[in-house]
């Protein structure tokens, strides 16, 4: 009796090899998260930009250091709050280094027109040529020029703060748009006089104007400014 158990549990196992190598279903890829799209904006890490979220938009240069902040204009009145939207650079290895302030990306809203009244939740992926608003993310609320943290366009089609987030009626000033730099690394900011998604209107590339470092539109495509962005820790 022995004997016969013995003999039954060889021939159990010497039929192993064969069952694992064809009487096994093929493995099967667990789900993973969703795909990122193709026009994704990426950020230094490789990851999809989502609205809600902190980044640097950091010089897409080698050797330049620095990112967006705001300045004083030229008023003569040095208490009255930063309102210009400028580019702080500097070249790699000087001390101090240029430095930015966090942004954060307020996409257009998906739902029907009518319900297009404030940002896209915190989960939404940041698209090429999608209208958003852009904030400044002010470390004191307190502050009370924190509350003047939104890119809008002036008169003179410069970007300075005093936008809101979300539609307004009539005013585009406060709406921009990202997309892959076509001249070489990193994106570029655009004014889009339009919130249409599929309108073949023109737009137009931010660059720097006035001869200095404030942003604004660039008519003639000169002196743009290309950006990556880097996730805010």
């Amino acid at each position: 009796m022995k004997t016969a158990i013995i003999l039954l549990v060889l021939s159990a196992i010497s039929f192993l090899p064969l069952a694992i190598s064809g009487g096994l279903p093929p493995l099967i890829r667990l789900p993973t998260k969703a795909d990122v799209p193709d026009n994704a904006i990426l950020d230094t890490a490789g990851n999809p930009v989502v609205a809600g979220a902190k980044y640097y938009a950091i010089p897409a240069l080698i050797g330049v250091e620095g990112g967006i902040s705001v300045a004083n204009p030229d008023t003569g009145n040095p208490s009255a709050c930063p309102t210009d939207v400028v580019i702080n650079v500097t070249l790699a290895g000087h001390q101090p280094p240029a430095v930015g302030l966090p942004l954060t990306f307020y996409p257009l809203k998906r739902e029907a027109e009518a319900s297009r009244s404030a940002a896209a939740t915190d989960d939404d992926v940041i698209i090429s040529q999608y209208p958003l608003n852009v904030a400044f993310d002010s470390p004191d609320p307190s502050d009370p020029c924190a509350k003047e943290n939104v890119w809008k366009l002036n008169d003179e089609t410069a970007i300075v703060t005093g936008g809101v987030i979300g539609v307004v009626k009539g005013d585009l000033g406060n709406w921009f748009r990202i997309q892959k730099n076509f001249n070489g690394k990193g994106y570029l900011f655009n004014w889009w006089p339009s919130l249409c998604l599929y309108c073949r209107i023109g737009y137009w590339h931010i660059g720097t104007v006035g001869g200095g470092y404030q942003l604004g539109i660039n008519y003639r495509d000169e002196s743009l400014y290309a950006f990556e962005f880097v996730k805010a820790g």
